[in-house]
């Protein structure tokens, strides 16, 4: 007798196959999503973390901000006080060169030969205005003033002649800078 299967195997393997291939797809989709899981998990506790260092070292930060305000203030205060102590140091030496300066004058001057009537000091120029017995007594004196520390380029701007006393004299007027020595 012949048996006649009417079973239909190629559809039952085929079924089989599908069901299989479902199963395997679906463990791979659950695979994929445990480790995309796994890893957002991870990266919200880093994150965690992360923000939690972040909130320690803005307080820290604002801790610090305070003392970082007076360090600067007390700079600016510094920066002032330098600035005062620098005018005062000038001021203490600038104070002694007008007297420096007259001292000077007075020790070059020949007290037998001429007199000066005016002394005027602006700044670093020195004007000088006096009388004298002759041109050769202006010409050395110039000498004296040019080779001292104080003067520099004693110039003669006007020399005329003058009667006093039935003398003839010479009046004249000399303008210099000054050497702050």
């Amino acid at each position: 007798m012949i048996n006649i299967n009417l079973l239909p195997i190629k559809q039952i393997k085929q079924r089989i196959r599908v069901r299989n291939e479902l199963l395997a797809l679906l463990g791979a989709l659950a695979l994929i999503l445990i480790i995309m899981g796994l890893t957002a998990y991870s990266q919200s506790r880093e994150i965690t973390k992360i923000d939690q260092k972040t909130a320690v070292l803005q307080a820290e930060k604002n801790k610090y901000r305070a003392i970082v305000s007076q360090i600067n203030h007390i700079k600016k205060e510094q920066e002032r006080l330098n600035y005062k102590l620098k005018a005062i140091e000038t001021l203490n030496n600038n104070a002694h060169l007008p007297v420096r300066i007259m001292d000077a004058v007075a020790r070059l001057t020949p007290s037998n030969r001429m007199w000066l009537n005016s002394l005027q000091l602006n700044s670093n120029t020195l004007a000088l205005q006096g009388t004298a017995l002759d041109n050769a007594t202006i010409a050395q004196y110039m000498e004296r003033l040019k080779a001292s520390p104080f003067f520099h380029k004693p110039q003669l701007q006007n020399s005329s002649l003058i009667r006093m006393a039935n003398k003839k004299l010479k009046k004249f007027s000399l303008l210099m800078t000054l050497n702050k020595p």
